[in-house]
């Protein structure tokens, strides 16, 4: 063999051989537990309608991705609030003008604002439809079930004195409602092995099977036992912190 074909067949297969050493390789995502800071915007049907309009929630969790298998397995709890109070629980206290008067004859600053919170667990499943680089995207959908309550914040902006709000008067007008409720979320869902782009997005829905818990209004003086049907429609953002060992991590090659 001449030597300049034996040069050319050392370099050809130096070439390949290198070409196969530096070749990406993709390894299953792993299993990954998140932490999630959530956002979303919540409009309310049922029963909830007629007490409160559009409202915000804040909230947290933490979740389980079984990343072979597709599952998702988590609890979370999110936070109510909002500015919108339908049911004027202070109706009776108001003057002719709309004004509520202290114990001095002097006006009081006195707004209604909704309040209340969520907390239970959930399962899913992530249909992944896609894996570009170091990404993995898909379907979420998550069911769950925990606890669902609300009432109705009186908030004295300048602490006059009103003796109807007084004291333990006050939980008499605040409605406070609470029971079983049921979770379902349908969204987008992106994670990735470089752990900086994380987040789902998605429209949920949140029944809660309530009751007034007070013994009575008094604002109305009636006692109200009725079952209720609470309902929140919401589109949620949450971001997505996750959390793998760092055997895994330093397994994944790109």
């Amino acid at each position: 063999m001449k030597p300049i074909y034996f040069f050319i067949f050392l370099l050809q297969s130096f070439l390949a051989s290198g070409q196969t050493m530096n070749a990406p390789t993709i390894t299953p995502f792993p299993n990954t537990l998140l932490l999630n800071v959530s956002y979303a915007a919540q409009l309310p049907a049922g029963n909830l309608s007629s007490r409160f309009g559009l409202s915000m929630s804040a909230g947290t969790a933490i979740e389980y991705f079984w990343a072979n298998k597709n599952w998702i397995i988590g609890a979370e709890t999110f936070y109510l609030f909002g500015q919108n109070v339908k049911e004027d629980v202070l109706a009776f206290a108001r003057t002719t003008e709309g004004e509520i008067l202290g114990d001095i004859g002097n006006y009081a600053s006195v707004d209604l604002r909704q309040r209340g919170y969520y907390a239970g667990g959930y399962m899913g499943h992530f249909f992944k439809t896609k894996e570009e680089g170091n990404q993995i995207g898909g379907f979420r959908v998550t069911l769950g079930a925990g606890f669902l309550q609300h009432w109705i914040r009186i908030q004295d902006n300048q602490n006059v004195s009103v003796p109807q709000l007084s004291g333990a008067y006050r939980a008499g007008y605040d409605r406070l409602t609470n029971g079983l409720a049921f979770n379902q979320c349908v969204g987008w869902q992106v994670l990735s092995r470089n752990k900086r782009i994380n987040f789902h997005i998605g429209l949920e829905l949140t029944e809660g099977f309530t009751k007034n818990r007070r013994g009575f209004n008094f604002d109305t003086g009636l006692h109200d036992d009725k079952n209720r049907l609470d309902m929140l429609y919401a589109l949620k953002l949450a971001w997505m912190l996750p959390f793998w060992s760092a055997q895994k991590a330093s397994e994944i090659e790109y």
